[in-house]
């Protein structure tokens, strides 16, 4: 037992804006409860597997087992591995869990120390893990250094994750640059964001022409504008992937990546990151999961070296797209529960930072709000619901609740995208109560959305969801007449996007043109 010395077999740091927004079992490893009350404001999490290993630098064949006082005890006692956090005077927590940073099983010779430390303000910390004999005898020892972040700055202006070179000094996430880094060339990037929200696809592809027109007239070196015009092709090929042309979006958002990096693009994490998480939505609607997974926590890694809170909800909502519609096709395990609530947490969370940045196109907090209606419904976007399925009252009732909150904080200046999507989600749950006419209206002006807007998937679910209903109907004696009335008087309320001129476009890339001179 002397000879064995402490290795770390990985570490990851995290950083939590606070406790209050997301279960402490999700997101601190079974920390206690109190630490919501604790530790209110932010904080770096850091995550340690350790191991004993022998002089022959192989793993040595112990036992740890965490002994609910915060260490493990090797063998059944015949030693203790323990970790120590200072200063103490910061209220530090640390807790022994047997998984690893991703959230597997660690083998029975492996355990991991999850440390929870306050950062309100920069703080150094000093992590001692200690491999001690049964007698108290010190036989080795690990020490590291963690910094939160430097004198006034932001802690989550730092990356994260599990693919850092270390955790102990934050480093810096890289800011967007060139012409995606100033204002007129989000402005024009916002311009297309809105377009390919309410699907104005002809109006897209005109301006989309405009563009690349005018940057082939201008005076500035043509490379100026290759990461704007990237950015516009991912947004097509998110518009392509919303009307079910997964093949196309598929190519696109490859090609995106193979150009920013021929480009030696300084945002190529932005740019590739955003294109690996559509195209993972393209593999995920052909029930691809796995290639679905891989392409999304690669996103997840490209996407953490950069500084947006949006891209950041934008993979959790994917992440939360991608297990409920698992869940509907195969079905999910336990752990994968806990992650799909937990990244359902991390968006809503998130959506007060879309508000103070006054970002136009918050989709991600929408988006998981109708994907956790459908899941708690046990439904899917392109079926009806399956009325012989069970869901139990407080399922309901939560549907309900997410259903509730999208009406009250974004249905009245909803994009018509997800208009369509929430009065699909939001009919199931209608049926389920037996309000099969308040159901036939919202579907009705979810079909006739999505039929304006080319949304094939919308399209099929809708009208599965409307011959469901039909046959509801019918059973229960409604006559055609009122069913049809009912439905043609609905839909009248709804109105279409009012697509903007070309001189919308033209008056920003007169704004950019002044600023890039």
């Amino acid at each position: 037992m002397a000879m064995y010395k402490l290795v770390i077999l990985e570490a990851c740091r995290h950083h939590f804006e606070h406790l209050g927004g997301c279960s402490p079992e999700d997101s601190l490893c079974l920390l206690p409860s109190e630490g919501a009350h604790l530790f209110p404001g932010p904080f770096v999490q850091i995550q340690l597997a350790v191991a004993l290993r022998t002089d022959n630098q192989e793993l040595a064949q112990c036992r740890l087992k965490a002994d609910g006082t915060g260490q493990f005890k090797v063998n059944g006692g015949q030693g203790v591995i323990e970790a120590e956090v200072k200063p103490t005077t910061c209220n530090a927590l640390k807790e022994t869990v047997a998984i690893d940073c991703c959230g597997n099983e660690l083998p029975s010779c492996a355990g991991k120390f999850v440390f929870l430390l306050p950062a309100s303000i920069p703080t150094a910390y000093h992590i001692s893990i200690k491999f001690k004999s049964v007698a108290g005898e010190l036989l080795h020892e690990i020490q590291l250094f963690i910094l939160t972040h430097h004198q006034n700055t932001n802690l989550f202006d730092y990356m994260d994750g599990h693919s850092l070179s270390s955790v102990e000094l934050p480093v810096p996430k890289k800011q967007l640059g060139g012409i995606l880094g100033i204002p007129e060339g989000q402005k024009i990037l916002s311009h297309f964001q809105e377009l390919v929200e309410n699907v104005a696809i002809e109006c897209f592809r005109r301006d989309q022409r405009c563009l690349i027109e005018h940057i082939q007239a201008s005076n500035q070196v043509e490379a100026k504008f290759q990461d704007l015009l990237l950015a516009v092709q991912l947004e097509e090929c998110l518009m392509l992937y919303q009307i079910g042309d997964l093949e196309r979006c598929k190519r696109i958002g490859e090609d995106v990546c193979i150009q920013a990096n021929r480009n030696h693009s300084t945002n190529y994490n932005a740019l590739a990151g955003r294109a690996k998480s559509v195209v993972s939505g393209a593999y995920k609607m052909e029930k691809d999961f796995v290639k679905a997974e891989e392409l999304l926590y690669s996103s997840i890694e490209l996407l953490r070296e950069v500084v947006s809170s949006v891209d950041n909800s934008i993979n959790c909502t994917g992440f939360f797209a991608l297990l409920s519609e698992k869940a509907a096709a195969v079905g999910i395990n336990k752990p994968e529960k806990k992650k799909l609530k937990k990244a359902l947490k991390v968006v809503l969370r998130n959506r007060h930072q879309f508000e103070r940045n006054q970002s136009r196109i918050a989709r991600s907090p929408r988006r998981v709000l109708i994907r956790a209606v459908l899941f708690y419904l046990r439904s899917t976007k392109d079926k009806a619901t399956d009325l012989q399925t069970h869901v139990s009252h407080k399922h309901l009732t939560r549907a309900e609740e997410f259903g509730e909150q999208f009406k009250r904080e974004f249905l009245p200046n909803c994009p018509m995208r997800d208009r369509a999507g929430f009065f699909n989600a939001y009919g199931d749950l209608l049926t389920r109560k037996g309000k099969y006419e308040e159901a036939t209206r919202l579907v009705s002006m979810a079909l006739k959305m999505a039929e304006d807007l080319q949304l094939k998937i919308d399209i099929k679910g809708a009208r599965a969801r409307l011959q469901q209903l039909n046959r509801l109907l019918m059973e229960r004696a409604e006559t055609e007449r009122r069913h049809r009335d009912s439905a043609e008087r609905r839909t009248e309320e709804y109105h279409g996007f009012q697509e903007p001129g070309c001189e919308v476009l033209q008056a920003l890339l007169m704004q950019l043109e002044r600023a890039m001179n």
